[in-house]
Protein backbone atom coordinates (compact mmCIF):
# COMPACT_ATOMS: atom_id res chain seq x y z
CA UNK A 1 0.00 0.00 0.00
CA UNK A 2 1.19 3.07 -1.08
CA UNK A 3 2.36 5.45 2.37
CA UNK A 4 0.52 8.30 1.03
CA UNK A 5 -3.62 6.36 1.49
CA UNK A 6 -3.91 7.13 4.83
CA UNK A 7 -3.10 10.86 4.48
CA UNK A 8 -6.02 13.61 4.51
CA UNK A 9 -5.17 16.69 2.35
CA UNK A 10 -7.45 19.61 3.49
CA UNK A 11 -8.38 21.66 0.67
CA UNK A 12 -10.62 24.06 1.95
CA UNK A 13 -8.93 26.82 3.75
CA UNK A 14 -11.29 29.45 2.69
CA UNK A 15 -13.98 28.33 4.14
CA UNK A 16 -11.99 27.30 7.33
CA UNK A 17 -8.52 28.16 9.06
CA UNK A 18 -7.12 25.91 11.91
CA UNK A 19 -5.76 27.97 14.62
CA UNK A 20 -2.15 28.93 14.51
CA UNK A 21 -0.09 28.15 17.83
CA UNK A 22 1.05 31.63 18.73
CA UNK A 23 -2.86 32.37 18.04
CA UNK A 24 -3.50 29.29 20.39
CA UNK A 25 -1.31 30.62 23.48
CA UNK A 26 -2.34 34.44 22.94
CA UNK A 27 -6.16 32.75 23.45
CA UNK A 28 -4.97 30.51 25.97
CA UNK A 29 -2.75 33.50 28.25
CA UNK A 30 -5.87 36.00 28.03
CA UNK A 31 -8.49 33.40 28.92
CA UNK A 32 -6.75 33.63 32.53
CA UNK A 33 -8.25 37.26 32.35
CA UNK A 34 -12.20 36.35 32.72
CA UNK A 35 -13.50 39.15 34.52
CA UNK A 36 -15.84 41.75 32.50
CA UNK A 37 -13.89 43.98 30.97
CA UNK A 38 -16.18 47.14 31.95
CA UNK A 39 -16.10 46.28 35.42
CA UNK A 40 -13.99 48.84 37.65
CA UNK A 41 -12.12 46.43 40.05
CA UNK A 42 -8.97 45.16 39.50
CA UNK A 43 -9.84 42.23 37.57
CA UNK A 44 -11.97 43.98 35.28
CA UNK A 45 -9.57 46.57 34.36
CA UNK A 46 -6.84 43.67 33.94
CA UNK A 47 -9.09 41.88 31.27
CA UNK A 48 -9.47 45.84 29.84
CA UNK A 49 -5.79 45.89 29.44
CA UNK A 50 -5.48 42.72 27.38
CA UNK A 51 -8.60 43.66 25.22
CA UNK A 52 -7.32 47.41 24.71
CA UNK A 53 -3.95 45.58 23.77
CA UNK A 54 -5.37 43.45 20.78
CA UNK A 55 -7.41 46.28 19.76
CA UNK A 56 -3.93 48.54 19.45
CA UNK A 57 -2.28 45.39 17.76
CA UNK A 58 -5.01 45.24 15.04
CA UNK A 59 -4.99 49.11 14.54
CA UNK A 60 -1.27 48.53 14.51
CA UNK A 61 -1.15 46.36 11.57
CA UNK A 62 -4.01 47.79 9.72
CA UNK A 63 -2.94 51.57 9.70
CA UNK A 64 -5.71 53.13 11.73
CA UNK A 65 -6.68 54.22 14.87
CA UNK A 66 -7.78 51.38 17.79
CA UNK A 67 -11.03 53.68 18.21
CA UNK A 68 -12.01 52.48 14.44
CA UNK A 69 -12.29 49.08 15.47
CA UNK A 70 -14.86 47.10 16.48
CA UNK A 71 -14.82 43.58 17.55
CA UNK A 72 -18.14 41.48 16.26
CA UNK A 73 -18.75 37.65 16.41
CA UNK A 74 -17.47 37.00 13.09
CA UNK A 75 -16.95 38.06 9.25
CA UNK A 76 -20.88 37.78 9.29
CA UNK A 77 -21.83 40.01 12.06
CA UNK A 78 -19.29 42.29 10.92
CA UNK A 79 -20.64 42.52 7.23
CA UNK A 80 -24.47 43.33 9.05
CA UNK A 81 -23.34 45.89 11.23
CA UNK A 82 -21.71 47.59 8.84
CA UNK A 83 -24.23 47.61 6.24
CA UNK A 84 -27.62 47.67 8.27
CA UNK A 85 -25.63 50.03 10.62
CA UNK A 86 -25.00 52.72 8.08
CA UNK A 87 -29.04 52.72 6.59
CA UNK A 88 -30.09 52.94 10.51
CA UNK A 89 -27.90 55.98 10.65
CA UNK A 90 -29.35 57.47 7.62
CA UNK A 91 -33.24 56.88 8.72
CA UNK A 92 -32.16 58.27 12.27
CA UNK A 93 -31.23 61.57 10.14
CA UNK A 94 -34.40 61.34 8.38
CA UNK A 95 -33.76 60.15 5.40
CA UNK A 96 -36.30 57.68 4.09
CA UNK A 97 -35.18 54.15 2.26
CA UNK A 98 -37.16 54.66 -0.57
CA UNK A 99 -34.71 57.85 -1.57
CA UNK A 100 -31.66 55.59 -1.28
CA UNK A 101 -29.92 53.20 -4.07
CA UNK A 102 -27.56 50.31 -2.79
CA UNK A 103 -24.96 49.05 -5.55
CA UNK A 104 -23.21 45.33 -4.66
CA UNK A 105 -21.68 42.65 -7.00
CA UNK A 106 -23.68 39.85 -8.08
CA UNK A 107 -20.83 38.06 -6.75
CA UNK A 108 -21.27 38.53 -3.01
CA UNK A 109 -21.37 36.51 -0.05
CA UNK A 110 -24.90 35.91 1.49
CA UNK A 111 -23.71 38.46 4.34
CA UNK A 112 -23.91 40.80 2.13
CA UNK A 113 -26.32 40.34 -0.86
CA UNK A 114 -29.09 39.32 1.79
CA UNK A 115 -29.20 41.98 4.39
CA UNK A 116 -30.86 44.31 2.44
CA UNK A 117 -34.43 42.46 2.12
CA UNK A 118 -35.89 44.14 5.02
CA UNK A 119 -34.92 47.40 3.60
CA UNK A 120 -36.50 46.63 0.31
CA UNK A 121 -39.84 45.89 1.90
CA UNK A 122 -39.37 49.44 2.45
CA UNK A 123 -38.46 50.98 -0.69
CA UNK A 124 -34.64 50.64 -0.62
CA UNK A 125 -33.44 49.83 -4.21
CA UNK A 126 -30.47 47.52 -4.43
CA UNK A 127 -28.78 47.14 -7.62
CA UNK A 128 -25.67 44.36 -8.48
CA UNK A 129 -23.03 44.89 -11.06
CA UNK A 130 -22.07 41.64 -12.78
CA UNK A 131 -18.51 41.34 -13.14
CA UNK A 132 -16.49 40.64 -16.51
CA UNK A 133 -15.74 37.40 -17.49
CA UNK A 134 -12.84 37.24 -15.32
CA UNK A 135 -14.97 38.27 -12.01
CA UNK A 136 -13.83 41.69 -11.77
CA UNK A 137 -15.34 44.17 -10.47
CA UNK A 138 -14.13 47.16 -12.65
CA UNK A 139 -14.50 50.72 -11.74
CA UNK A 140 -16.00 51.29 -15.30
CA UNK A 141 -18.77 48.96 -14.49
CA UNK A 142 -19.03 50.59 -10.99
CA UNK A 143 -19.44 54.30 -12.42
CA UNK A 144 -22.16 53.08 -15.16
CA UNK A 145 -24.35 51.64 -12.44
CA UNK A 146 -23.85 54.53 -10.17
CA UNK A 147 -26.82 56.91 -9.65
CA UNK A 148 -27.09 60.16 -8.04
CA UNK A 149 -28.92 58.55 -4.86
CA UNK A 150 -26.09 55.75 -4.56
CA UNK A 151 -25.24 55.89 -0.92
CA UNK A 152 -23.33 52.72 -0.72
CA UNK A 153 -21.45 50.00 -2.57
CA UNK A 154 -20.08 46.85 -1.34
CA UNK A 155 -18.00 44.76 -3.21
CA UNK A 156 -15.53 42.25 -1.53
CA UNK A 157 -11.88 42.57 -1.92
CA UNK A 158 -11.42 38.44 -2.40
CA UNK A 159 -13.84 36.40 -3.99
CA UNK A 160 -14.66 33.63 -1.85
CA UNK A 161 -14.76 31.06 -4.86
CA UNK A 162 -13.00 31.80 -7.53
CA UNK A 163 -10.39 34.08 -6.11
CA UNK A 164 -10.29 37.14 -8.18
CA UNK A 165 -9.08 40.28 -5.86
CA UNK A 166 -11.09 43.71 -7.27
CA UNK A 167 -9.55 46.55 -8.13
CA UNK A 168 -10.62 48.25 -4.74
CA UNK A 169 -8.29 51.64 -4.28
CA UNK A 170 -9.86 52.36 -8.12
CA UNK A 171 -13.53 51.84 -7.38
CA UNK A 172 -12.63 53.79 -3.45
CA UNK A 173 -11.13 57.01 -6.08
CA UNK A 174 -14.10 56.62 -7.99
CA UNK A 175 -16.29 57.08 -5.03
CA UNK A 176 -14.89 59.64 -3.12
CA UNK A 177 -15.78 62.38 -5.80
CA UNK A 178 -19.52 61.25 -5.28
CA UNK A 179 -21.69 63.48 -3.40
CA UNK A 180 -25.11 61.14 -3.21
CA UNK A 181 -28.75 63.36 -3.59
CA UNK A 182 -31.44 62.07 -1.18
CA UNK A 183 -34.39 63.12 0.21
CA UNK A 184 -33.70 66.81 -0.33
CA UNK A 185 -29.95 66.47 1.43
CA UNK A 186 -26.30 66.24 -0.33
CA UNK A 187 -24.06 63.41 1.63
CA UNK A 188 -20.52 63.94 2.26
CA UNK A 189 -19.80 60.72 -0.11
CA UNK A 190 -21.24 57.23 -1.38
CA UNK A 191 -19.44 55.09 1.48
CA UNK A 192 -17.72 51.66 0.21
CA UNK A 193 -17.74 48.85 1.91
CA UNK A 194 -16.03 45.75 1.57
CA UNK A 195 -15.65 42.17 3.04
CA UNK A 196 -12.12 41.32 3.49
CA UNK A 197 -12.57 37.77 4.82
CA UNK A 198 -10.38 36.57 2.32
CA UNK A 199 -8.09 39.15 2.30
CA UNK A 200 -5.29 37.22 3.86
CA UNK A 201 -2.80 37.76 1.41
CA UNK A 202 -3.67 41.36 0.45
CA UNK A 203 -2.73 44.44 1.92
CA UNK A 204 -5.92 45.19 4.34
CA UNK A 205 -4.88 48.91 4.85
CA UNK A 206 -7.79 50.77 4.69
CA UNK A 207 -6.51 54.18 3.19
CA UNK A 208 -4.61 52.37 0.81
CA UNK A 209 -8.06 50.00 -0.41
CA UNK A 210 -9.91 53.42 -0.16
CA UNK A 211 -12.95 51.84 1.90
CA UNK A 212 -14.78 53.00 4.53
CA UNK A 213 -15.81 49.80 6.22
CA UNK A 214 -13.97 46.65 6.58
CA UNK A 215 -15.25 43.37 8.15
CA UNK A 216 -12.45 40.74 8.90
CA UNK A 217 -13.06 37.55 10.40
CA UNK A 218 -10.32 35.99 12.75
CA UNK A 219 -11.47 32.28 11.46
CA UNK A 220 -10.29 32.64 7.82
CA UNK A 221 -6.89 34.51 9.30
CA UNK A 222 -5.49 31.12 11.39
CA UNK A 223 -7.40 32.52 14.87
CA UNK A 224 -9.82 31.49 16.61
CA UNK A 225 -13.77 31.34 15.24
CA UNK A 226 -16.46 33.68 16.72
CA UNK A 227 -14.03 36.70 16.59
CA UNK A 228 -14.46 39.21 14.05
CA UNK A 229 -13.65 43.25 13.39
CA UNK A 230 -15.63 46.03 11.35
CA UNK A 231 -12.70 49.11 10.76
CA UNK A 232 -15.42 52.14 10.88
CA UNK A 233 -13.34 54.71 9.23
CA UNK A 234 -13.56 58.47 11.39
CA UNK A 235 -16.92 60.46 10.61
CA UNK A 236 -18.77 57.50 9.52
CA UNK A 237 -21.65 57.09 11.20
CA UNK A 238 -23.15 53.52 12.43
CA UNK A 239 -26.09 52.14 14.41
CA UNK A 240 -25.77 49.31 16.21
CA UNK A 241 -27.89 46.52 14.87
CA UNK A 242 -27.78 45.08 18.34
CA UNK A 243 -29.20 46.33 21.53
CA UNK A 244 -28.97 45.52 25.54
CA UNK A 245 -25.42 46.85 26.16
CA UNK A 246 -22.68 49.96 25.95
CA UNK A 247 -19.61 47.83 24.71
CA UNK A 248 -17.88 48.72 21.87
CA UNK A 249 -18.63 52.54 21.88
CA UNK A 250 -22.44 51.39 21.70
CA UNK A 251 -22.04 49.36 18.44
CA UNK A 252 -21.75 45.93 19.75
CA UNK A 253 -23.78 45.64 23.11
CA UNK A 254 -22.25 41.79 25.17
CA UNK A 255 -19.66 41.56 27.14
CA UNK A 256 -16.45 41.36 24.91
CA UNK A 257 -14.24 38.37 25.24
CA UNK A 258 -11.20 38.80 25.86
CA UNK A 259 -9.38 35.61 24.99
CA UNK A 260 -10.91 35.71 21.61
CA UNK A 261 -9.83 39.06 20.62
CA UNK A 262 -6.10 38.48 21.78
CA UNK A 263 -6.32 35.02 19.90
CA UNK A 264 -7.12 37.05 17.08
CA UNK A 265 -4.59 39.67 17.04
CA UNK A 266 -1.88 37.18 17.17
CA UNK A 267 -3.29 35.36 14.26
CA UNK A 268 -3.84 38.83 12.05
CA UNK A 269 0.12 40.43 13.14
CA UNK A 270 1.38 36.73 12.38
CA UNK A 271 -0.35 36.75 8.92
CA UNK A 272 1.00 39.68 8.07
CA UNK A 273 4.04 38.73 8.71
CA UNK A 274 4.24 35.42 6.61
CA UNK A 275 1.77 37.30 4.10
CA UNK A 276 5.18 37.69 1.54
CA UNK A 277 6.37 34.63 1.82
CA UNK A 278 3.70 32.24 1.70
CA UNK A 279 1.97 34.59 -0.69
CA UNK A 280 4.81 33.43 -3.41
CA UNK A 281 4.17 29.58 -2.38
CA UNK A 282 0.95 29.27 -2.53
CA UNK A 283 0.76 31.10 -6.13
CA UNK A 284 3.52 28.25 -7.10
CA UNK A 285 1.47 25.70 -5.40
CA UNK A 286 -1.58 27.05 -7.01
CA UNK A 287 -0.02 27.09 -10.99
CA UNK A 288 1.54 23.69 -10.49
CA UNK A 289 -1.84 22.38 -9.76
CA UNK A 290 -3.39 23.36 -12.59
CA UNK A 291 -1.05 23.09 -14.87
CA UNK A 292 -0.71 19.45 -13.86
CA UNK A 293 -4.91 19.02 -13.97
CA UNK A 294 -4.86 20.49 -17.66
CA UNK A 295 -2.25 18.15 -18.79
CA UNK A 296 -4.36 15.25 -17.24
CA UNK A 297 -8.03 16.95 -18.43
CA UNK A 298 -7.70 19.05 -20.97
CA UNK A 299 -10.97 20.21 -21.19
CA UNK A 300 -11.36 21.62 -17.45
CA UNK A 301 -11.68 25.83 -17.48
CA UNK A 302 -10.38 27.78 -14.55
CA UNK A 303 -12.78 30.67 -13.14
CA UNK A 304 -11.14 33.32 -12.35
CA UNK A 305 -8.46 36.14 -13.30
CA UNK A 306 -5.33 34.71 -13.80
CA UNK A 307 -3.20 37.94 -12.98
CA UNK A 308 -5.31 39.64 -9.77
CA UNK A 309 -6.01 36.39 -8.13
CA UNK A 310 -5.31 35.46 -4.50
CA UNK A 311 -2.90 32.94 -4.31
CA UNK A 312 -4.84 30.70 -2.43
CA UNK A 313 -8.02 29.61 -4.35
CA UNK A 314 -8.26 27.71 -7.64
CA UNK A 315 -11.79 26.95 -9.07
CA UNK A 316 -12.45 25.02 -12.29
CA UNK A 317 -15.15 23.59 -14.09
CA UNK A 318 -15.06 19.75 -15.85
CA UNK A 319 -17.30 19.18 -18.15
CA UNK A 320 -19.53 15.97 -18.10
CA UNK A 321 -19.16 14.95 -14.21
CA UNK A 322 -21.07 15.50 -11.21
CA UNK A 323 -19.02 18.02 -9.12
CA UNK A 324 -20.96 16.53 -5.96
CA UNK A 325 -19.55 13.00 -6.73
CA UNK A 326 -16.46 14.18 -7.70
CA UNK A 327 -15.97 15.73 -4.31
CA UNK A 328 -17.42 13.18 -2.37
CA UNK A 329 -15.41 10.43 -4.28
CA UNK A 330 -12.42 12.68 -3.14
CA UNK A 331 -12.97 12.44 0.30
CA UNK A 332 -13.56 8.85 1.03
CA UNK A 333 -9.94 8.90 -0.24
CA UNK A 334 -8.28 11.83 1.92
CA UNK A 335 -8.78 14.66 -0.07
CA UNK A 336 -11.31 17.56 1.26
CA UNK A 337 -12.54 20.41 -0.67
CA UNK A 338 -15.72 21.66 -1.85
CA UNK A 339 -17.50 22.63 -4.87
CA UNK A 340 -18.37 26.38 -3.97
CA UNK A 341 -18.80 28.37 -0.30
CA UNK A 342 -19.04 26.83 2.24
CA UNK A 343 -22.37 28.97 3.21
CA UNK A 344 -24.04 27.70 0.33
CA UNK A 345 -22.87 24.38 -0.23
CA UNK A 346 -25.85 22.61 2.14
CA UNK A 347 -28.54 24.82 0.27
CA UNK A 348 -30.53 23.70 -2.41
CA UNK A 349 -28.80 25.58 -5.12
CA UNK A 350 -27.19 23.87 -7.92
CA UNK A 351 -24.88 26.08 -9.05
CA UNK A 352 -22.15 28.58 -8.24
CA UNK A 353 -24.12 32.03 -8.56
CA UNK A 354 -20.49 33.36 -9.26
CA UNK A 355 -19.29 31.26 -11.70
CA UNK A 356 -22.81 31.63 -13.45
CA UNK A 357 -22.07 35.35 -13.63
CA UNK A 358 -18.89 34.59 -15.59
CA UNK A 359 -20.80 33.70 -18.19
CA UNK A 360 -20.18 30.50 -20.75
CA UNK A 361 -22.24 27.36 -20.69
CA UNK A 362 -24.52 26.42 -17.87
CA UNK A 363 -22.20 23.18 -17.19
CA UNK A 364 -19.69 25.72 -16.50
CA UNK A 365 -21.47 26.77 -13.02
CA UNK A 366 -23.10 23.67 -12.12
CA UNK A 367 -19.58 21.46 -12.20
CA UNK A 368 -17.10 23.41 -10.52
CA UNK A 369 -14.60 22.76 -8.13
CA UNK A 370 -13.15 24.77 -5.53
CA UNK A 371 -9.09 24.51 -3.93
CA UNK A 372 -8.23 26.63 -1.46
CA UNK A 373 -4.97 26.35 -0.24
CA UNK A 374 -3.24 27.14 3.51
CA UNK A 375 -0.05 26.57 5.24
CA UNK A 376 -0.67 22.74 5.84
CA UNK A 377 -0.86 22.56 2.09
CA UNK A 378 2.28 21.37 0.36
CA UNK A 379 4.12 20.47 -3.18
CA UNK A 380 4.39 17.02 -2.57
CA UNK A 381 0.90 16.90 -1.97
CA UNK A 382 0.55 18.36 -5.94
CA UNK A 383 1.21 15.61 -7.85
CA UNK A 384 -1.21 12.92 -5.29
CA UNK A 385 -4.22 16.11 -5.51
CA UNK A 386 -3.66 15.88 -9.75
CA UNK A 387 -4.56 11.42 -9.68
CA UNK A 388 -7.19 11.54 -7.49
CA UNK A 389 -9.19 14.01 -9.09
CA UNK A 390 -8.24 12.33 -12.68
CA UNK A 391 -9.27 8.80 -11.26
CA UNK A 392 -12.66 10.52 -9.78
CA UNK A 393 -13.14 12.26 -13.23
CA UNK A 394 -12.39 8.65 -15.19
CA UNK A 395 -14.24 6.64 -12.64
CA UNK A 396 -17.64 9.16 -13.48
CA UNK A 397 -17.11 9.62 -17.20
CA UNK A 398 -17.33 5.60 -17.89
CA UNK A 399 -20.51 5.29 -15.86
Amino acid sequence: MDKNDDKRIFLDFAAATPVSEKSQAAYLDASRYFANPQALHTEGLKAKEVLDSARSVLGRVLGVKSQELVFTSGGTEANNLALVGYLFSLEKEGITMKDCHILISSIEHPSVSDVFNQFISRGLTVDQVSPNEHGAVTPELVKAALKENTVLVSVALVNSEIGTVQPMHAIGKLLKETKPKVGGKTLEKTILHTDAAQGLYQSLVPQGLGVDLMSLDSGKMYGPRGVGVLYIKHGVKILPVLRGGSQEQGLRPGTENVALAAGFAAAFEEGVELRTGESERLSALNKELYEGLLAEIPDIIRNGDFKNQSPHILNISIPKIDSEYVSMYLDQRGVSLTTKSACLERSDASQSHVVAALGGEKWRATNTLRFSFGRNTFAEDVFLIISKVRDAVETYRSF
